[in-house]
């Protein structure tokens, strides 16, 4: 059986929650050929990038700054529809599963490496071979540790044998943030791609400044005949909010994102400026605990730490109202996620400071204790959260010192478990095991709080091996459960990632929840 197969199959089990996060069938699609404006070839578009990338390797970073770019350089055996709700080919043209553990995908013929070499199944294999060596250090190292061999019968053929059934194999293969593609020849002339690197995408890497500019060019062999209409990206690296707002009125860049809502609504009724409000919240904010050691290898003082937090007066005061309460799934990811107004009723979910001066008490903490909490100034909120936490705990005992960090740095801290306390906000993921297993499963090489639960790995793996989704919903409501139980994160809110909004000189483009922007290679400056 072909490819429809496998998407009937194995989407079924993802494509209904993807559809509640706004991605539904029924969300508009590009125009079909002969309708509405006629693409028109050239031109650079200018984006007002607010993070400077962390490198512009995919394999070696988790950061959201790097996909921004990396996700027009490289290209993956399958990608997402436009209306993000199913997969479909892309370098593979076609694939088989024989068996829920055999995977076999046949390579679009004659595909070029910016570099002029052809993809063959050997790059593929290379690919994730590099992702799963402790030596590449790449986040997603645990996601793939369920491929059992990788064959490669002819240069056109891969053959992916797992070790179980896993239900999310496809949606990630269609993601630029966790499979982007290599070649195997160029990362053994480099060594990495920090600095960049060739890939199959519609552009191609011409020039990267860190902190000023990273430039791309049309890839004139790029596979789909046409694309892309525009002759390059050119990302300014504008860290300041009230600079993009000034960079997009005066028409100096045509396309950028606002973090904060007040920002956003200014934008809101400008002449000449899109500004779509965003279809669902996708960023969950998360707080990791170092469970190894005193005091938060204590479960007590976990839950206390929960127990003093006013979740709500979170979202009124640093969102305008403007996020949602939520779990370990942002609400964004129905069916899987716990809706926002069912989250109060979850363990330890309500404010109730007494309660949370008993378990301090019994935990031997009554005199409270000092601590650190490592954030970033990065990420609109991130710091005023961190504030407002430090005030709620400290009616408990718990002394906060807030660490600011570089964004970067703050990655770093916050996936090694520098800080006794770190927070950082999580983007949307292919499927709702994308960012649940990687920060708590036992087996993760990221695992910030360095949770060892057999329990909620138990309950993980059904998750992801389950391709029935009633059977999936059910496990992943149980591991919601479970992680407010034992209070190993702590979930302020959710809310939207960026506000994205551009030039109306901009045609053939649209904002996706996701902040996926590969339909750029679809669209066009008048």
């Amino acid at each position: 059986m072909r490819g429809d197969f496998t998407r009937r199959q194995f989407l079924g089990s993802t494509a209904t929650g993807l559809v509640a996060l706004g991605y539904g069938v029924g969300a508009p699609s590009m125009a079909a050929e002969g309708e509405g404006p006629t693409p028109k070839r050239g031109g650079v578009l200018t984006i007002g990038q607010d993070e400077n990338p962390i490198g512009l390797d995919p394999h070696k970073t988790a950061a959201f700054s790097t996909t921004n770019i990396a996700e027009h350089i490289f290209t993956c055996l399958l990608r997402w529809d436009a209306t993000v709700s199913r997969v479909e080919p892309d370098l593979a043209v076609a694939w088989e599963n024989p068996d829920p553990q055999t995977f076999v995908f046949h390579l679009r013929d004659g595909v070029k490496f910016h570099n002029g070499d052809v993809l063959t199944s050997d790059d593929v294999k290379f690919t994730f071979q590099r992702m799963v060596d402790p030596a590449t250090r790449s986040p997603w190292a645990s996601i793939f540790s369920v491929i059992r061999e990788i064959e490669t019968p002819d240069p056109r053929t891969v053959v992916f044998r797992l070790a179980h059934p896993f239900s999310p194999f496809l949606n990630y293969l269609a993601t630029v943030r966790y499979t982007a593609i290599v070649s195997r020849e160029d990362v053994k002339r480099r060594g990495d791609l920090v600095t960049g690197g060739v890939g199959t995408g519609p552009f191609m890497l011409e020039d990267f400044r860190p902190n000023s500019l990273v430039r791309l060019k049309r890839n004139a062999d790029y596979y789909e005949p046409g694309l892309p209409y525009l002759d390059g990206l050119d990302f300014r690296i504008i860290p300041d909010e009230g600079s993009r707002m000034a960079a997009l009125r005066a028409g100096s860049v045509q396309l950028t994102w606002l973090s904060r809502p007040d920002s956003a609504a200014q934008m809101r009724d400008v002449a000449d400026i899109v500004a779509p409000e965003p279809e669902a919240y996708s960023r969950l904010m998360l707080l990791e605990f170092d469970q190894r050691k005193p005091p938060f290898n204590d479960v007590r003082v976990r839950r206390a730490f929960s127990l003093a937090l006013n979740r709500e007066l979170i979202v009124k005061v640093v969102w305008r109202g403007r996020a949602g309460l939520t779990a370990a799934l942002p609400p964004m990811q129905a069916p899987f996620a716990v809706p926002s107004g069912e989250v109060p009723g979850l363990p330890y979910a309500r404010e109730d400071v007494a309660a949370a001066k008993a378990l301090m008490a019994e935990a031997g903490y009554a005199g409270g204790f000092e601590t650190i909490f490592a954030v970033s100034p990065a990420n609109y909120g991130d710091v005023q959260i961190a504030q407002i936490i430090q005030q709620m705990v400290g009616r408990v005992g718990i002394r906060i010192k807030i660490l600011q960090k570089e964004w970067s740095n703050l990655v770093t801290d916050f996936q090694s478990t520098e800080s006794p306390i770190s927070m950082a906000g999580l983007v949307w993921g292919p499927d709702p095991d994308t960012n649940i297993s990687i920060r708590l499963d036992s087996h993760s090489t990221v695992n910030p709080g360095k949770t060892a639960d057999p329990v909620l790995d138990d309950l993980l793996a059904k998750a992801r091996q389950s391709y029935d989704q009633a059977e999936r919903v059910s496990h992943y409501r149980a591991v919601q459960q479970r992680v407010a139980e034992m209070a190993y994160v702590i979930t302020p809110c959710a809310a939207a990632l960026r506000w994205e909004m551009w030039s109306t000189k901009l045609q053939g483009y649209r904002a996706l929840p996701s902040t996926l922007r590969v339909y750029l290679r679809q669209s066009w400056l008048q």
